[in-house]
């Protein structure tokens, strides 16, 4: 028999555990390829497997088969783990498995959506564009310093809502780069940056619908996309007000189901809907109504892997440097008050109170507002 030790099993899976998320997201983006809850729960127990492997258990082979990466050998052979050799970098990576995966490949993947305007999305020539992406390459070079990297490539994947957590639970993304609510569910599965901005989830309706809240969907039909926190919102509300769902795989189909007509109104969080806004040609067409569903913010961060607190700190770091500059508001500039790809639209909105108080506060805090303190922020057309 032949045993693997712990490192040379990690060698082996690293590979696949690395390309068979992205294989499953990007066939599951597909729309004839929405997973079921029996899909989900598959994909959990691979990732469960690949990551438990990984993590040190041993893998026993019949002798005479030649191990993945292993000489042919003709006598039973222990492959004992090799020395350590310390360096500058061994402490902080030891300590962190995200930083010494980073340091093993010298790239860094992260994760970034379609269409989350004006957040994380693709442009024309499907390159990343967004102010959570923007943050992510401030935060590549501070993790390339720790490391004492001569060089760091970031690796853009293409992520899927329902896909976060599986992808960043199964290190196929070190940093998903999109604008994710920090929620106690959510922590329960990933770690989560300090918050960089805030939100409250509202309408999104056709201009002359007579819809001016969601009250007054009573026979009609509501969007949302599957697995944000406005799903867990309008469920709350949808046996007293007596509305239909309708549920998307991502932004685009939630956007594409209100322009046709199939449902009267989208629920998301504000800033996203005047996002959708800017890919029409005709952004006037749609308005955003009403008052907030919840009467707290939905404030966003980064999705880091649970756990690895020494990971969590670089990224943190990086983060207090981008509030404390001024870098932060002159990225909100760039992105929330120029055109918009790929129509040129300008969302014209200045930076609300709330978000203003949590980059005072260094994303530290998370301040609370009333219902209505965001509409300052998300414009009324």
């Amino acid at each position: 028999m032949t045993l693997f030790s712990r490192r040379k099993l990690q060698r082996i899976l690293q590979p696949i555990s690395q390309r068979l998320p992205q294989w499953l997201s990007q066939r599951l983006s597909q729309p004839s390829r929405v997973p079921s809850v029996g899909q989900h729960a598959l994909i959990r127990h691979a990732f469960g497997y690949l990551v438990a492997a990984g993590a040190g258990f041993a893998c026993v082979v019949p002798v005479g088969a030649t191990p993945i990466g292993a000489p042919m050998t003709s006598t039973p052979e222990l492959i004992a783990p090799a020395p350590a050799v310390a360096d500058a970098g061994d402490t902080l990576t030891t300590a962190s498995p995200t930083l010494e995966r980073i340091r093993q490949r010298g790239r860094i993947e992260l994760g970034y959506r379609q269409s989350a305007v004006p957040f994380s999305f693709a442009d024309k020539h499907e390159q990343p564009q967004g102010l959570a992406w923007a943050l992510c390459q401030k935060i590549v070079p501070a993790i390339q310093r720790e490391l004492a990297l001569p060089q760091l490539e970031s690796v853009p994947v293409r992520v899927i809502e329902q896909m976060r957590a599986p992808l960043v639970k199964g290190d196929a993304i070190d940093i998903d780069c999109a604008p994710s609510t920090l929620t106690p569910e959510r922590a329960e599965q990933v770690a989560f940056s300090l918050p960089y901005y805030a939100a409250h989830v509202r309408l999104m309706v056709r201009r002359g619908s007579g819809i001016g809240s969601i009250d007054a969907m009573r026979g009609l039909r509501l969007v949302v996309v599957q697995g944000t926190t406005a799903e867990r919102l309008v469920r709350a509300r949808q046996a007293d007000v007596g509305f239909q769902l309708l549920m998307a795989r991502d932004y685009d189909e939630a956007f594409h189901l209100l322009r046709e007509q199939r449902g009267q109104a989208l629920a998301l969080d504000d800033v996203l809907l005047q996002g959708l806004r800017t890919t029409t040609k005709t952004p006037d067409a749609f308005r955003v109504v009403g008052p907030p569903l919840a009467d707290t913010p939905e404030y966003y961060a980064l999705v880091l892997r649970k756990d690895d607190p020494a990971f969590k700190a670089v990224v943190d770091a990086a983060l207090v440097e981008l509030f404390r500059s001024g870098e932060m508001a002159r990225l909100q500039g760039h992105w929330f008050q120029n055109p918009t790809p790929p129509y040129g639209v300008n969302l014209h909105m200045l930076p609300s109170p709330e978000v203003q108080a949590l980059w005072a506060a260094g994303g530290r805090e998370l301040p609370t507002a009333s219902p209505r303190a965001s509409n300052q922020e998300s414009r009324q057309e």
